[in-house]
């Protein structure tokens, strides 16, 4: 123990870089001496010795307290290195060290080691710089460093949909035809093109680039009226110059919060527009609503520059009808660079409600795929750039709703508040990754070949960032279709084959094979009939067809198929029935009867046609018939007689034509069973031939005949027939050896059931039951008086005779005392036999020997 003192004396404090090495085997040694010592030299049996040597347990005492305290040293130093070992705790006895000896020593020891591996490989140079950088963010105060989890649970259905509100497309000035389904061409809503390198209405391409496209460039090059300035473009070079260093935006919550502007009025418009014309980059946002309008329209504008965040109404009719004048110029401008994240349905709506085209795109969510990254939502890079988790819930928020609550409004806000400082983050690392590649792996982008000309960098540290804005471009060239219905094919986004096809329901696909000529049978004819059906409602009323019948109830409507608006109805619970199917019930079901009597009469019609078709052939067809006999013979039918018969039709209904001859040849037997004597030798088709006679009363009577010969087996033995009985039997319908009984049909037999000797019930394993003793009595009361010979008779049984449960008679003293006796019996004489105790709870059962240590809490 001296060496270990000396070790731990107060020369040990004195470490130079040059005695480490002997300082560190030095404690190796004497850690290793102790341990040996520990383990060979004491007793096994120390509690014994401690009990018998006072001076042992007094040195032993001391010893452990010191070799504790030594450890709750290293402990706490352990806890100044990394604060997760704070608070827990300290060695006092053997109970501590056997409990906590895995969290209070080998996790801070192992975490000691990971950190002394980690600062070996700094200092080595091993660890490598990331391909992508992300930026430090800034201190803050403790009460804001605690970051909050992003909230879950659904959100408040007040919010996600505000049924009481009014449609406020109805006060918009332009209204929407929703019957209009011919092809949209900006051409000719378009007013005025703003910074136009190429006039409205003009095509302009190289001589030496249009051989390559497809017909979807071709369709954008005729229709987009931008085509020309995005695949020519002229992008600022501010673009290719980030600052190195940027500044996070201010907090959205909490005492450092920026300001916004609500933008209400036409003139606070003009003034937004005014400023966003001075900055060089905006970030924008759209907020749309889809649900309760057929084709959709946009409710809130959100733009952020580097200084201040602008909220636009865009259901205030006044805002609405002056967004293209104010913004269209802002939106063209190739020298202000338009920062989305997801524009691919920003672009389409824009186009669509205000006839805006973007110019000069940037779009973060093709820049986080350039990168690599493993997630490219908003709300991730929102978490990793800026250490803020937005409430993702709110997207599904019904943004009609009016004035906009709290948390809607921080919401639309977080879209584009941080968007710039992301943008600026993003170009960096796309410039520090590009530089890391090698050449080869620096051209995979096609979408680059769609840029024909511009101001490209050609730089290699900017291949990505190229890259970005090529597919940007392709994002911006998107233009607006309106989609036609195809009630014949079905096929488009809200086509009736495509939602089957999405559904799983191959049966009511296009591809479904044919019942009864209709695809799909009748269940197919009326799926097509109420999606047909909920499409014209959805465009006259201004619905979504999701609002007027949702798809799965639309599949539960077809597969039903109800025959009246009750039968409709009932299919779904008093709250589930949408509000436009409770009001044209009637009407849908309609639909679904008419459709079905359609489908249903036109089978009819075709059984109806080939029923008179044949009907006609047999009354026309007249025949001769040619019989020739020859006898052979036949092992199963003995003699026979084989006729040969040709048979010539002279005209046929159903062919049009003569009929060829047909040979055929007909055994039959000189004698049958059934019929009896034997067959005329010649047949024509107007004799009495019982198969193919046409006579209805001749095949009434072959049936009853063919009912009368079938024989059903006897239950019992019948005795033997006389002579005279087999030959009146015999004379009667010329049945040799058989007795002749009548068939009876399956329903009116009566099933015949052998005599029982003994209907005594046998238990088996049980002990028999004693009889209740029953005092025989006659039909009137009097007990027998000897043996009488059964008359074979039934008795009557008076009934009034015999007490019931309903009269209300006194017990008799037999009932009272076996009623007694088993009173006494249930309440036994206080003694409980073995096994005949109930088995305890359920909890009490269970074995309990583990968590002693109270490990888990």
């Amino acid at each position: 123990m001296a060496s270990a003192d000396t070790v731990a004396g107060p020369s040990a404090s004195m470490i130079l870089s040059g005695t480490f090495s002997d300082y560190a085997t030095s404690v190796q040694s004497a850690a290793l001496t102790t341990t040996r010592l520990a383990a060979t030299t004491l007793p096994p049996d120390i509690e014994f010795h401690r009990s018998i040597h006072v001076s042992f347990a007094t040195e032993l005492d001391s010893l452990s307290t010191r070799v504790l305290r030594l450890t709750n040293r290293l402990v706490r130093l352990a806890g100044s290195v990394e604060s997760s070992t704070l608070g827990r705790g300290t060695l006092d006895d053997e109970e501590d060290v056997l409990d906590g000896f895995k969290s209070l020593i080998v996790d801070p020891v192992d975490r000691l080691f990971e950190r002394t591996d980690m600062c070996l490989d700094d200092y080595l140079g091993r660890k490598k710089e990331p391909a992508i950088t992300v930026p430090a963010l800034p201190k803050q105060s403790n009460n804001s460093s605690k970051r909050l989890p992003a909230p879950r649970g659904r959100l408040d259905p007040a919010l996600q949909h505000a049924s009481h509100l009014p449609k406020p497309q109805l006060l918009f000035n332009t209204k929407v035809d929703n019957r209009n389904e011919s092809p949209y061409i900006p051409s000719r809503t378009i007013k005025h093109k703003w910074c136009a390198r190429v006039p409205l209405g003009y095509t302009f391409h190289d001589q030496d680039g249009g051989g390559g496209m497809d017909d979807e460039e071709k369709q954008k090059l005729s229709a987009h009226p931008y085509y020309y300035e995005l695949t020519h473009p002229t992008f600022p070079t501010h673009l290719f110059r980030p600052t190195p260093t940027t500044i996070l935006p201010s907090s959205l919550t909490g005492t450092d919060v920026s300001k916004h502007v609500y933008v209400s009025t036409p003139s606070t418009l003009l003034s937004m527009a005014t400023k966003l014309k001075a900055a060089k980059e905006i970030a924008v946002d759209l907020e749309h609503h889809s649900y309760r309008t057929y084709r959709g329209f946009l409710c809130l504008m959100q733009i952020s520059t580097r200084e201040e965040d602008f909220i636009i109404d865009l259901l205030v009719p006044s805002v609405r009808d002056s967004i293209n004048n104010a913004l269209g110029e802002i939106f063209a401008d190739p020298e202000i660079v338009k920062v989305f994240h997801g524009a691919e349905s920003d672009i389409v709506w824009l186009q669509q409600d205000f006839n805006i085209f973007v110019v000069g795109l940037f779009d973060t969510y093709h820049a986080s795929r350039a990168l690599d990254f493993q997630k490219h939502g908003l709300a991730n890079l929102l978490e990793a750039f800026c250490d803020f988790i937005p409430d993702k819930r709110y997207q599904l928020a019904d943004w009609r709703i009016r004035p906009l609550p709290e948390e809607m409004l921080t919401y639309a806000r977080s879209d584009t508040h941080f968007l710039l400082y992301i943008y600026d983050r993003l170009r960096l690392s796309l410039i520090e990754r590009a530089q890391t590649i090698s050449a080869p792996e620096a051209s995979f982008s096609t979408a680059i070949s769609t840029i024909i000309k511009g101001t490209i960098s050609d730089k290699p540290a900017h291949v990505l960032l190229n890259d970005v804005l090529a597919r940007s471009t392709r994002t911006a060239l998107r233009l607006y279709d309106r989609e036609a219905y195809d009630a014949e094919l079905g096929v488009g986004p809200g086509g009736w084959d495509t939602l089957a096809r999405k559904w799983n329901k191959s049966a009511l696909a296009n591809s479904a094979s044919e019942i009864n000529g209709v695809r799909g049978g009748a269940i197919g004819e009326v799926y097509r009939a109420v999606h047909r059906w909920r499409e014209d409602i959805a465009k006259d009323e201004d619905e979504s067809t999701r609002y007027v019948l949702p798809n799965h109830q639309l599949f539960i409507v077809a597969e039903r198929s109800p025959s009246n608006a009750a039968e409709l109805l009932a299919l779904f619970s008093h709250a589930s029935i949408p509000p436009v199917l409770r009001r044209r019930a009637g009407e849908l079901a309609e639909v679904i009867k008419s459709t079905v009597e359609r489908v249903t009469s036109s089978g009819v019609v075709v059984e109806a046609a080939v029923t008179t078709d044949v009907e006609a052939v047999d009354s026309a067809v007249s025949t001769e018939v040619v019989i020739v006999e020859e006898t052979v013979k036949s092992r199963l039918w003995g003699s026979a007689t084989v006729s040969s018969s040709v048979v010539q039709r002279s005209s046929s209904s159903l062919f049009d034509r003569t009929a060829a001859a047909d040979e055929g040849s007909s055994y039959s037997a000189s004698r049958s069973s059934l019929f009896g004597a034997a067959l005329p030798s010649r047949m024509t088709p107007r004799s009495s031939a019982p198969i193919i006679s046409t006579n209805r009363n001749t095949f009434s009577d072959i049936v009853t005949r063919i009912h009368r010969t079938l024989v059903i087996a006897p239950n019992q033995s019948q005795p033997a027939m006389s002579i005279s009985t087999m030959a009146s039997a015999e004379a009667t319908d010329g049945i040799l050896g058989q007795v002749e009984i009548p068939f009876i049909p399956t329903d009116q037999r009566q099933p015949r059931l052998a005599p029982v000797s003994d209907d005594t019930i046998v238990v088996v394993g049980q002990a028999r039951q004693k009889k209740r003793k029953r005092i025989k009595t006659t039909a009137l009361g009097k007990p027998p008086t000897g043996d009488q010979d059964d008359t074979g008779e039934d008795e009557v049984f008076d009934y009034a005779t015999v007490p019931n449960l309903l009269d209300d008679l006194p017990p008799t003293p037999e009932e009272l005392d076996t009623r007694k006796k088993k009173k006494q019996k249930a309440k036994g004489t206080g003694v409980i036999e073995y096994g005949n105790f109930r088995a305890p709870p359920r909890d009490m059962r269970e074995v309990k020997s583990g968590n002693k240590t109270h490990t888990f809490r």
